[in-house]
């Protein structure tokens, strides 16, 4: 008897999948508590870096005195001595002279976007060396691990912003004594991260996904445009995710839904061309290594025969949020776009590559719908 193959593994319901995949194929929206709280909260970090744009001042300048970090060089261990641990744990000044970590600090842009869940800095790196080392610098701790080529965008969560910090010292001391700061400090403001932490999407410039315009028959001009809005829009996903479920991860079915708004927003329309070349799938089943998809695997150690399954899966589950788009037609409205990434998130990705994944989505869409305008009109 002829052994069946991964696609028709995949297409029944009952689907044959080694452990490894499966733990990895784990819906990690699944049971989290959704929160009905607006989704469109302003947190104060937003009009504090609408401030400084609109003070018009030097974008690296600023950057270096909210996060210390920028003023260590990359280097293996540097996190550990003295001097980083003084000025980036407890935000006393950095006096050691390194040379500032980026080589074209003049060309970082910041602007301040209107995003799902409310306004989000936003810092665009036009040099790809530098955009690596910004990496490593806020993921790495300033140490040089490698950064994939395919990577152009990093959603920065629960940044130390000692600049915000000390301003809070200043304001408390106008009126208090100095010696009750650090109870104040442990009382009030250590329990309230809003006050002092911020979230920062960091953007490169480069070919999404480090596909080139060629491939997908564009200029190389109107790639560039939507790459970066297409990565705006894919981090503020994620954003919106965190925000609704408590949850973003570095998994395939957390990507695959920020790359549907992604192109959605940025073309008006799902292009499931461009989101198999994203992930390597242009010529399926062949993979093109070294595309995205690698970068989500983490330690799942999948053999050839997990890989081939989990490619196969992922080509289907494009197919079937490429028929969901088509039914619906153009994200309308906020609640709208709402909607249908609750419909992904809540639908386990086994399912949306499913024949009847399209029709799954759609179901948990009307259902998601429905609940949002009547809580609406209640």
């Amino acid at each position: 008897m002829t052994a069946p193959s991964s696609n028709t593994l995949l297409r029944n319901s009952h689907i044959a999948l080694p452990d490894e995949l499966e733990a990895y194929l784990q819906n990690n929206f699944s049971g989290k508590e959704i929160s009905h709280e607006p989704v469109a909260v302003d947190e104060p970090y937003g009009a504090v870096w609408a401030a400084h744009l609109a003070s018009q001042g030097n974008v690296f300048q600023l950057l270096r005195a909210c996060y210390p970090q920028l003023n260590f060089p990359i280097q293996d261990g540097i996190n550990k001595t003295q001097e980083y641990i003084d000025a980036v744990l407890k935000g006393k000044p950095c006096t050691a002279g390194y040379t500032p970590v980026l080589s074209q600090p003049e060309r970082v842009r910041l602007q301040v976007h209107a995003s799902l869940i409310g306004t989000v800095p936003v810092l665009i790196v036009p040099d790809n060396e530098d955009f690596v080392r910004l990496v490593q610098c806020f993921l790495h701790k300033n140490n040089p691990m490698p950064v994939p080529a395919s990577m152009g965008a990093s959603l920065l969560n629960g940044l130390n912003n000692w600049e915000r910090i000390h301003a809070l010292k200043r304001s408390w001391l106008r009126t208090n004594p100095a010696e009750t700061w650090n109870q104040e400090f442990s009382k009030n403001v250590l329990p309230n991260p809003g006050l002092y932490k911020d979230k920062l999407i960091l953007l490169s410039t480069k070919p999404y996904s480090n596909v080139s315009a060629d491939r997908l028959g564009l200029t190389e001009a109107a790639w560039a445009a939507y790459s970066l809005s297409i990565r705006l829009e894919h981090e503020c996903a994620h954003l919106y995710t965190l925000r609704r479920f408590g949850c973003a991860t570095n998994n395939l079915h957390d990507e695959l839904i920020a790359d549907y708004i992604g192109i959605s927003k940025t073309l008006g329309t799902y292009r499931k061309d461009w989101m198999l070349a994203f992930m390597g799938l242009e010529a399926y089943p062949a993979y093109r290594k070294g595309a995205r998809l690698e970068n989500y695997l983490g330690d799942t150690n999948l053999t050839p025969e997990g890989f081939s399954q989990l490619t196969t899966l992922i080509k289907q589950a494009i197919e079937s949020i490429a028929r969901f788009d088509t039914a619906l037609g153009p994200i309308r409205s906020a609640q709208d776009q709402m909607s249908r990434m609750d419909a992904l998130c809540t639908t386990d990705l086994i399912d949306i590559a499913s024949v009847k994944g399209a029709n799954n989505l759609l179901q948990t869409y009307q259902k998601s719908a429905e609940v949002m305008k009547y809580n609406q009109n209640d």
